[in-house]
């Protein structure tokens, strides 16, 4: 028996998805691809500026490392220099006998000067600088950029300033012997005399103190000498200070940071803030001419270009000492010294003695004391002369755009033992 036969199978279609359906699943879609598109931009903008701050951060750190080495390159070729100023002082007669050959060195009070006083100051004609030292070298220029322009600026180099610290004020000095102790507090109470640095002394302190002109002399005295004592200024000018009978350490004890007096060299010039009276105002009025690193037995150099120094020296040399002659109350005086001066040192490098610079004093009608005019500069009681053995070096170091500066003292007197014939003690050394 036939079976019946089976009928076709139904066909299901597919129900179609509504139009709004159809557009939300395009959308999502959009939008996974949008957030996708973000995240990677996202990722690489922040991987390339990660990349570039690295790159900086390496190329800060390159240029801080040549800008140090740049600086520090400053200050050996600097103390190159002071080693071949010290070899031609102490050669003083072959650069007299030098300077004859070129006619220099004449002219008012050249006869009382002794020969070997007169050199030059190569720190002050030779430029401490990488161009210099390039041309020197012959190393070659920075080469023209390709659209036939001027030559670039060279990315690094190094620059230096030589400062002569023996010209100075030596605040050490205030607490040697008499014959450099009075000097040098006539020249500190002549330098602070003027009637426009009167805001600077006698008035009250945040600890309640309150300081003279004398006061802050004793002050910078009393840090530095051997007792705890306070001192006083007596009345004989050769041995001006006198044990008094205070402490000298009562006027650090009002402070919230109590501490006690030195009774030793200083260390550096930062050290002066320490001291009864010193504050920022002070040493932007007169930090220029203190000192702390030349020797305790160090003269003061009489060659400067500063006219205030000038002036007090002038003052120093007078007879009696620290009073104003009418020679010197002229107002014309100092243009007429810078004239005698001119034709004793025609040039502004060339040295000047100390017998001619009284000379010259002398020329002009002030009367001088008789043993600045001794040709032979030997009178232990001379607290003058015309070499220098400690100079403070500022130097700069640049590579870039980053910038080092190094500030560096060096001597060359007794302190410098077996360096002395050589480059030099280092005795300061401050690095920014």
């Amino acid at each position: 028996m036939a079976l019946p036969a089976l009928p076709p199978p139904l066909r299901v279609r597919p129900a179609r998805p509504r139009r709004g359906a159809r557009r939300s699943a395009r959308g999502a879609t959009l939008l996974i691809v949008l957030l996708t598109v973000a995240v990677l931009t996202a990722l690489a903008v922040d991987l390339a500026y990660n990349t570039r701050v690295s790159l900086q951060i390496a190329t800060n750190a390159r240029d801080e490392l040549r800008a140090s080495y740049m600086a520090k390159s400053a200050v050996n070729v600097s103390r190159l220099v002071l080693h071949f100023q010290q070899k031609l002082d102490d050669a003083g007669a072959i650069g007299a006998q030098a300077l004859s050959q070129f006619g220099l060195g004449g002219g008012q009070g050249a006869s009382t000067a002794s020969a070997s006083s007169i050199s030059f100051r190569l720190w002050e004609i030779i430029p401490v600088d990488s161009i210099t030292v390039q041309a020197l070298l012959g190393a070659s220029r920075p080469a023209a950029d390709s659209k036939g322009g001027k030559a670039s600026a060279p990315t690094s180099g190094f620059q230096a300033k030589i400062e002569d610290e023996e010209r100075k004020l030596n605040v050490p000095q205030l607490a040697g012997l008499s014959t450099v102790a009075a000097p040098q507090l006539q020249r500190f109470l002549i330098a602070v005399r003027d009637p426009r640095y009167d805001v600077l002394f006698d008035r009250e302190d945040e600890n309640g103190n309150r300081f003279t002109r004398p006061d802050v002399a004793v002050n910078l005295k009393d840090w530095v000498d051997e007792d705890a004592t306070t001192s006083v200024i007596g009345m004989n000018p050769a041995a001006p200070f006198e044990n008094g009978f205070g402490d000298e350490n009562q006027i650090y004890d009002r402070g919230e940071d109590r501490y006690r007096a030195k009774n030793a060299r200083f260390d550096s010039l930062d050290e002066l803030y320490m001291v009864g009276g010193i504050t920022d105002a002070f040493l932007a009025a007169f930090g220029d001419n203190l000192t702390v690193y030349p020797d305790v037995n160090a003269t003061t150099n009489i060659n400067t270009s500063d006219p205030e120094q000038i002036m007090v020296n002038a003052l120093l040399m007078s007879n009696p000492p620290g009073i104003p002659q009418a020679p010197l109350l002229d107002p014309g005086f100092q243009t007429k010294l810078n004239a005698a001066i001119a034709l004793v040192r025609p040039l502004p490098f060339m040295t000047l003695g100390v017998a001619q610079f009284a000379s010259i004093l002398q020329a002009l009608g002030v009367q001088v004391q008789p043993i600045f005019l001794q040709a032979q500069n030997s009178d232990t009681r001379n607290p003058f002369g015309d070499r220098s053995r400690t100079f403070t070096i500022h130097a700069t170091g640049r590579a870039g755009e980053v910038e080092k500066t190094v500030d560096a003292v060096i001597t060359m007197d007794s302190r410098a033992g077996p360096l002395t014939n050589d480059l030099g003690r280092l005795i300061h050394w401050r690095e920014d």
